[in-house]
This record gives C-alpha cells, structure tokens and sequence, in this order.
C-alpha cells in the first residue's frame, strides 16, 4: 500500500507541475498580458522582470537619450513576438521591420526621433520555456531627402 501511495502523490505532483500556467506570464493560447513598464511607452509582459546588471538608460529629465533594457520570463518566442505587435503600436511606435533568423527574432520601430529595437531569444527550459528580451531605444537624426534640381536650360 505505501509504494501505491508513493506513486499516486508522484502523479499528481507531476500533473500540476506540467498542466498549470501563471495566468499573467501567459494563457494556454500563448497571448501575454501587459505588466508594470519602466517607462510608460515601452510595454514588459507581466511576469517579465528586468536584469538590472545588464541594462542601462540615460535621460535629461527633458527627453530619453538612451535606454537599453534587459528583460527575462517564462514565454515562448513566438507569444513575445505577437505580444509586441499589439503593444507597441498602442504605445504610438511604427513598426518598421520584423524578422526571426534560426529562433532569433529582432523587431524595429520609430516614434518621433528615436528607434526601438526588440531582440528575443528564448529556449527551452526544465518546464516552461525561459526567453529573454533587450529593448534598445535610440535618438535618431534623420537626413532630409535631397532637393530635386532644376535643369537649366
């Protein structure tokens, strides 16, 4: 009766261990909910935190000059990926270029005089899939397109 015991509680550790989610990393349909941002125009999944030793930002009270963040959770790629389709155009970003190279995916977007660039990177963890995702925004300065010349006659 003990060894029968052993396995039945072995079983339903094992199940809810493998069948729950946090519901506010992410759902069983991969979608993310928003979280807490550091800064109010760049959205985090909730669950995500920052890594503190590998970010950085710099700001004159009056405008961002820099930001490069580093933000690690439990998601898949794919689910991080559509969750900044959705987010960063809320946040008045336009999306510029999308693409995943082999698991790596970089996204750009502009707003105003600055570009934001998203790089995720996950992989598979004991569980759950671990990924992480660095936000770079960056000042711009645009050239004018050139003046079109008059032909002289």
């Amino acid at each position: 009766m003990g060894r029968l015991t052993g396995y039945a509680v072995g079983l339903a550790i094992l199940a809810v261990a493998t069948g729950c989610q946090t519901t506010g990393a992410g759902s069983r349909d991969g979608s993310l909910t928003r979280g807490t941002p550091f800064e109010s125009d760049i959205p985090v999944p909730a669950g995500f935190k920052i890594i503190d030793r590998a970010s950085e930002d710099r700001s004159t009270g009056m405008s961002r000059l820099y930001l490069r963040h580093l933000y690690r959770g439990k998601s898949d790629a794919h689910s991080l990926r559509r969750f900044y389709r959705a987010q960063m155009p809320m946040a008045q970003w336009t999306l510029v270029s999308d693409g995943n190279v082999m698991g790596n995916i970089v996204m750009r977007y502009e707003k105003g005089d600055e570009s934001c660039t998203i790089h995720v990177s996950g992989k598979e963890g004991m569980m759950t899939p671990v990924s992480e995702v660095q936000v770079v925004v960056a000042r711009e300065e645009r050239r004018q397109p050139p003046a079109t010349r008059r032909k002289t006659p």
